[in-house]
């Protein structure tokens, strides 16, 4: 075998092997792309289906305008659920930071929105490699909250979203029962 024919099967087994890991970036990306994100001032919300946004909003009675209460039989159009949603999150939001004096602008946190305990216990175990212990969680290294939204309130998500503003506003991370008391003060108080 001649050196032309060498640099010629090297330079294909490079090829190859680029183009099936960028087609394991497509798929991943693929599966990804089955989340809807809407993009709040303070947060990023990411949910799989319209009726779990609306589940969202519904079950988080917080604010001061009319979209602070909903009635239960009430069906919105889909911008409306996303305006609901992201007004009540961003008020929790600014509230949490308030409570604990924590103002300074920090990155964006992520909600994944989960339409049941099943699926979110998917993402857990996907994560951790065991079962789900948690109704809901927050994740640093992703600086995401994992919430399932038919067992979710107004003081869940704060004392979840808590976490993230706790661990992103402080140069040194608290330790983790130091940052737990934190974030039960706020959801006590948050109203």
């Amino acid at each position: 075998m001649d050196m032309f024919e060498k640099i010629s099967k090297s330079i294909i087994l490079c090829i190859t092997l680029l183009l099936s890991f960028y087609s394991t970036e497509l798929q991943a990306s693929d599966s990804d792309s089955k989340w809807f994100e809407l993009v709040t001032k303070h947060t990023i919300i990411r949910y799989k289906s319209i009726d779990s946004l609306e589940r969202f909003h519904k079950s988080i009675n917080y604010g001061s305008g009319w979209w602070s209460t909903t009635s239960s039989f009430a069906h919105f159009k889909a911008e409306e659920n996303q305006k609901i949603a992201s007004m009540k999150t961003d008020a929790i939001f600014e509230r949490i930071q308030e409570i604990l004096d924590m103002r300074k602008k920090i990155k964006k946190i992520i909600i994944n929105l989960y339409p049941d305990k099943k699926e979110l216990g998917k993402a857990y175990v996907g994560l951790y490699e065991q079962g789900c212990p948690f109704r809901a969680w927050y994740e640093y290294k992703t600086n995401t909250v994992n919430i399932n939204v038919k067992d979710c309130h107004e003081g869940m998500l704060a004392h979840e979203l808590a976490h993230g503003i706790i661990d992103n506003f402080l140069l040194i991370r608290p330790p983790r029962n130091t940052a737990e008391i934190l974030a039960r003060y706020v959801d006590l108080h948050l109203k």
